[in-house]
This record gives structure tokens, C-alpha cells and sequence, in this order.
């Protein structure tokens, strides 16, 4: 009966104090409300479902076969492949409110004639991928979205690349030729910077479905993801990380719009923000960083994730309705007793240092 009991005790404050330690740190417990773990069951909801996944699969495969099928007798083309690439690619992708998501699907040229504009190239994509849904396509400054409705779309960005040509693929666009790009040295860069960092990811996520969930003109997923990157310290807690963060966004941003791509081409994310977006993005953060500071400094949960949802929208879930900080305390204090053999049970069966109570028998199960 004390190991079952000492089990029981053991999962309780496991649930309730790390759920699950988002790195190799130990759990600092403060006097703010721990909503922890109500951000780690949030990024499980902004996880998408195995079966929009597999739909996705199915529908990048369809391209594929579309685009190869097309250019296969086009002299002037010598199509070598596609790519994924983006936030699929890099796992922070998430799905929206409204239960949509996108993947960037690169479509890659060896050759392509010289007389060929880079518009008649996306033009022919276009044409490849025209009749894939019910829905037709759109024709974007910088690539073709297929869209598949009410469930997801697919961007497809067209490349011309050749190692021996070329340093990096250069990107067609519809009104400025080809423009040098690399998305898979961004993946490689992020992928390094990341790398058993869970963290990080979900930091770029939470950014994502605040920007998802206010719905004005905010800074592209690739400024968040550039952002969270330069400035996340690790914390064993998401929501106080997450606080950092968009503090230390505000700080630059209130000194310099400059963010440049830390590959190339090296050019600035946010220069095609207007001044009037970059004033409601500057509302929307500090009140963002006002209220979380707020949920920090509360002692109750409910009244802390009530201020998050504020701003990152219902999946959010209500926290307890209680001081949990002090409910964690006294029960790690309480474990530390059964492991000394110094606890008591009471006749109401609660456990503490009572010595009128019953004295535990000293424990040696540890739960392995």
C-alpha cells in the first residue's frame, strides 16, 4: 500500500509540475502562475492531425506527378525535382483557427532557355497544376498556390538551379525576374539552431497562432521564426520563455524594423510592412506583453490563462481555479517528507508532518 501510494504521489506532481521538462534543466518553482503545461497541451492542438497530414502527402505526390507529366516534352525546360520546404519542412507549422494550414512545395528547373521570362515559367506551372482541384489556382507574385478548400493550400515557388551555374537557386517571380534564394540553407540554419531544442519550435508556433489569431498584418512566420531564434533563452517553462521573447522583439523592434534574412539573399524581412502595420503590430505586442506579464505575477491559473487566451485565442484552455504554485509547493514538500520517512498520515488520510498521525514506513520504490 505506501509504494502504491508513493507511486500515485509521484505521478500527481509529475502531471502537475513538469508534465514534460522542455530541456535538460531543472524546474525553478516562483511565485507566478505556472501555466506550463497549459502550453504544452496548446502546441498539441496546433499540431496537425494525421489525416490532414496524409491528405497533404497525397496532394504534394499529385503535383509532383502533374508537373513531371507536363514539362516532360518541353525542350526548353529540364525539370529536375521539387522540394519541401517552409514551415512543414521545419515543424513549426500549425493548423489555424479556422482548421487550415499551408505547405510550400519548391518546383525546380536544371535548365531553362534564356528567352524564357520568368513569368511564362510560373505561367506553365500554373498550367501543369491548373485542374488538380475544383478550385483554381492562384498566380502569386512569387509562386502558385493550389488551394484545397476549407482544409489547406500549397504554395509552389519555381526554381532555377544548376550546381555548376549557380551558387544558389535563383527564384522566379512574376515582375522582377530571377532573384537569388536559398530556402534549404534557411532549413539547414534553423535546423542547426534548433537541433534538441524543443523549445524553439514552440516558441515560433505560439508566434504563429498569436499572429493567427488577431488576424491584422503582422510580420511573416519567417520574422517570428528569425525572432525566436536571436532571443529565446531556455526555461523549463514555456509560458515565462514565451514572455522573454516578446519582450526582447519589442526592444528591437522599437529601435530597428532591420531584420535580415540570416541567409541568402540576406535582405530585410519586414520591408514590405507599412508604417501603419508596423504601428498595429506595436499596439498588438505591447498589450501582448502587458497582459502576459500580468499572468505571470498571478497566483491563479484560471485568471492567468484567461489573459493568455486573450491573445492566443480559445484552444487556450482554462486553467484550475486555485494557486497552483502553492498547490506544487506543498505537494513537492510533502514527497520530500515520504522520501526523508518523516511524513504522517492522518485519520482523514492526508499526509503531512504531523507526529500525532501514523508514521509512514520509509520507501524504496522510486518508480522505475
Amino acid at each position: 500500500m505506501d509504494n502504491l501510494f508513493f507511486q500515485v504521489l509521484k505521478n500527481i506532481i509529475d502531471g502537475m509540475i513538469i508534465h514534460q521538462l522542455t530541456e535538460d534543466t531543472p524546474l525553478k518553482i516562483n511565485n507566478m502562475a505556472n501555466c506550463n503545461k497549459l502550453f504544452l497541451d496548446f502546441n498539441d492542438k496546433l499540431k496537425l492531425t494525421s489525416s490532414k497530414i496524409r491528405r497533404m502527402i497525397t496532394a504534394r505526390e499529385n503535383i509532383k506527378t502533374k508537373i513531371a507529366e507536363y514539362f516532360k516534352d518541353k525542350s526548353k525546360y529540364s525539370f529536375s525535382g521539387t522540394w519541401i520546404q517552409g514551415s512543414y519542412k521545419m515543424d513549426t507549422i500549425i493548423r489555424t483557427n479556422e482548421d487550415t494550414c499551408d505547405m510550400d512545395l519548391g518546383v525546380y528547373f536544371k535548365s531553362v532557355d534564356s528567352e524564357v521570362t520568368t513569368a511564362t515559367v510560373m505561367d506553365h506551372v500554373f498550367k501543369a497544376v491548373e485542374n488538380v482541384t475544383s478550385t483554381t489556382p492562384s498566380k502569386k507574385s512569387k509562386c502558385i498556390r493550389v488551394i484545397y478548400k476549407d482544409d489547406f493550400h500549397i504554395d509552389i515557388p519555381v526554381y532555377h538551379y544548376n550546381s555548376e551555374e549557380h551558387n544558389h537557386p535563383k527564384l522566379a517571380t512574376r515582375y522582377n525576374g530571377w532573384e537569388e534564394s536559398d530556402p534549404k540553407d534557411f532549413y539547414v540554419w534553423f535546423n542547426e539552431k534548433s537541433e534538441d531544442l524543443p523549445q524553439m519550435k514552440r516558441i515560433v508556433k505560439y508566434l504563429k497562432a498569436w499572429s493567427d489569431n488577431k488576424k491584422g498584418k503582422f510580420p511573416s512566420g519567417l520574422a517570428f521564426t528569425i525572432w525566436a531564434v536571436k532571443h529565446l533563452e531556455l526555461n523549463d517553462r514555456d509560458d515565462v520563455a514565451l514572455y522573454e521573447v516578446l519582450k526582447k522583439i519589442k526592444n528591437d523592434i522599437d529601435y530597428s524594423w532591420f531584420l535580415p534574412m540570416p541567409v541568402t539573399p540576406f535582405d530585410d524581412v519586414c520591408k514590405k510592412l507599412s508604417d501603419q502595420q508596423k504601428s498595429n503590430f506595436k499596439d498588438a505586442l505591447k498589450a501582448f506583453i502587458d497582459d502576459a506579464k500580468d499572468a505571470l505575477e498571478s497566483k491563479n491559473q484560471l485568471e492567468a490563462s484567461k489573459l493568455w487566451q486573450a491573445h492566443l485565442g480559445d484552444r487556450f484552455s482554462d486553467g484550475a481555479d486555485e494557486d497552483t504554485d502553492a498547490k506544487e509547493a506543498a505537494l513537492r514538500r510533502i514527497s520530500e517528507k515520504v522520501l526523508a520517512s518523516n511524513a504522517y498520515s492522518q485519520r482523514s488520510g492526508v499526509l503531512n508532518d504531523d507526529t500525532l498521525g501514523v508514521k509512514n514506513k520509509p520507501h524504496t520504490n522510486y518508480g522505475g
